[in-house]
């Protein structure tokens, strides 16, 4: 279940005005904080008729003055074609904007490598199960080679959402590249890779910051009315699944989610409720590295004095720093494995 996008109404307004304008966009922030949902919601508001089932619909451009030419009108609106990638690979992305521009016929399938008795059938009437296997043997290079020459001549607009652009490698960039010469592009990213400020560049980042405690009491009390939970102290619930999920949408999600298989949510059971949003981790590092320092100054001071119980307490001293470094990068090892 995708959580509701509550306490979000003013960040969504501002992802849609930009949007509006024509602006390539990155919605940033941590795993979970509700990006997407924060992109699908905006898109919504830019074209109500964008559903959650498809996402393919044309957008239309209005601008709340009645056209004098309502057939010239018409045709403006189908120009703008939204693209929702739900993908996160490269390639995958890339077919799925094949795909789409197929269905369009923005793309003609020999362009894609494809038979050319597919050209003359009608967009509508194309059977996408015959063509996918032929489309998805293609690489990158040669989906982009035929993408973005029929972007460029197809005489409207081309939207592209992408839900998630975190995984995108430095070699795939000018792919991306060429297609944001031709098309809006507006996507998430729980972090944008140092190789990739060339695409950073050409965007505007918006944050998506946690939710607040009103907004997450808000979404907690809805939840548990719509499910229809039985809770046994809810003030108490609501008030730890606060403090747990530290804001993050998902992690609310995943906690009411847990809890509603429950059929009683008694006080025990609360307090013993834990989510990995509400755990604060101290960075031990600036301390480690000063530790040594501090060895290695010493073990060098005590050679230079001559001072042999001082060196041999240094050597102590080292021994004990590489035994807490070795446990420090175990544990490391363990709670990202």
């Amino acid at each position: 279940m995708q959580a509701t996008p509550f306490g979000r109404d003013e960040l969504i307004n501002e992802v849609a005005n930009e949007i509006k304008k024509g602006k390539h966009l990155v919605l940033t922030g941590a795993v979970g904080v509700g990006k997407s949902t924060v992109l699908r919601a905006a898109l919504k508001s830019v074209e109500r008729r964008v559903s959650e089932r498809r996402h393919f619909n044309p957008l239309t451009e209005s601008t709340g003055v009645p056209d004098p030419n309502p057939q010239q009108c018409r045709r403006r609106q189908q120009t703008r074609i939204l693209i929702y990638i739900t993908e996160s690979q490269a390639k995958a992305q890339f077919v799925q904007i094949a795909k789409r521009l197929l269905e369009t016929g923005i793309l003609k399938p020999s362009a894609l490598h494809l038979a050319k008795r597919y050209d003359i059938i009608p967009p509508a009437e194309l059977e996408w199960a015959e063509l996918q296997r032929t489309v998805n043997r293609l690489g990158i290079r040669d989906l982009s080679s035929a993408i973005i020459p029929a972007i460029y001549a197809y005489e409207g607009k081309v939207l592209v959402a992408v839900d998630d652009m975190t995984n995108l490698t430095p070699t795939q960039q000018a792919f991306w590249l060429a297609i944001y010469e031709h098309a809006q592009v507006v996507t998430c990213a729980s972090s944008r890779k140092s190789g990739l400020n060339k695409l950073w560049w050409k965007m505007k980042a918006i944050e998506v910051p946690t939710l607040k405690p009103d907004a997450v009491m808000a979404l907690v009390r809805d939840y548990i009315a719509q499910q229809g939970m039985m809770i046994e102290s809810p003030e108490l619930y609501i008030g730890h699944v606060v403090k747990q999920a530290n804001g993050n949408p998902q992690a609310i999600m995943d906690m009411l989610s847990e809890s509603a298989k429950e059929r009683v949510v008694n006080k025990q059971q609360i307090r013993a409720m834990r989510h990995a949003a509400g755990v604060s981790y101290l960075d031990f590092t600036p301390v480690m590295i000063l530790f040594g320092v501090a060895i290695v100054s010493t073990r060098y001071l005590a050679m230079g004095i001559g001072d042999t119980a001082l060196y041999i307490l240094a050597g102590i001293g080292a021994a004990l720093f590489l035994a807490v470094r070795f446990l420090f990068m175990k544990g490391a090892g363990r709670a990202t494995g």
